[in-house]
């Protein structure tokens, strides 16, 4: 056992991606052992590979790719921009508020951290926002995403543990509203105590609500 985890930590030293480290470690056992058969070993990845429930991810990865390629992603910024942006911190609020609707969106967070740290943090930057505010705001932000069905990391619980993946989205929906009025909520008091200004200086109409949602309506 020693070697496979030694072998494991040596392929990580040197450079080699977590996955590829994790199956060749894995594999060796198979090779090294001499009393399991090889064959074991490629049936069991050829299985997993080939699990109904698991192509949710791969796919649920490629509609965010799409999005953010056909421009959807920039009509929920655009969205999120008009409701939220006239409070203390309208930037981070605006963060915070996208990272809920790329929940319904991705399912993943890292994938959401990635777009929201190279659309919104340089602007956060330039607007005068402290680069560990912003880096705090779009990290743990991106969490709420992790959160909000789908969510890449309850599907693959769901598939692991035996749990149905239906009644985890559908538990994953009041954490997730909880977790974006609780960052909301704390963005607003460092922002206030900060000097963080509006995005917006006067509050959205009814008219300018209602043009935002209709044009993110697909996402």
């Amino acid at each position: 056992m020693l070697i496979f985890w030694g072998l494991f930590f040596v392929l990580l030293f040197v450079g080699m991606p977590v996955a590829f480290a994790i199956g060749i470690s894995g594999f060796s056992f198979f090779v090294l052992s001499g009393t399991i058969p090889v064959s074991i070993g490629v049936q069991q990845i050829a299985t997993a590979s080939q699990s109904f429930p698991l192509l949710a991810v791969p796919f649920f990865v490629l509609a965010g790719h799409m999005m953010n390629k056909t421009g959807i992603t920039h009509r929920l910024i655009a969205c999120s921009n008009v409701l939220v942006s006239w409070m203390s911190g309208g930037l981070a609020q605006v963060c915070i508020l996208l990272s809920t609707l790329m929940g319904g969106v991705s399912g993943s967070a890292v994938a959401d951290a990635a777009m929201e740290a190279r659309i919104l943090g340089p602007n956060m930057i330039r607007s005068g926002y402290a680069r560990g505010f912003t880096c705090a705001s779009i990290a743990v932000g991106s969490l709420i995403t992790a959160t909000i069905p789908p969510s890449l990391g309850l599907i693959l619980y769901g598939f692991v543990g035996n749990v149905s993946i239906g009644r985890l989205f559908l538990a994953g929906v009041v954490p997730g509203l909880l977790m974006m009025a609780a960052l909301m909520g704390v963005v607003y008091v460092v922002a206030r105590k900060r000097g963080y200004r509006e995005a917006r200086v006067t509050k959205p109409s009814g008219r300018e609500i209602w043009r935002a949602v209709v044009d993110a309506k697909w996402a």
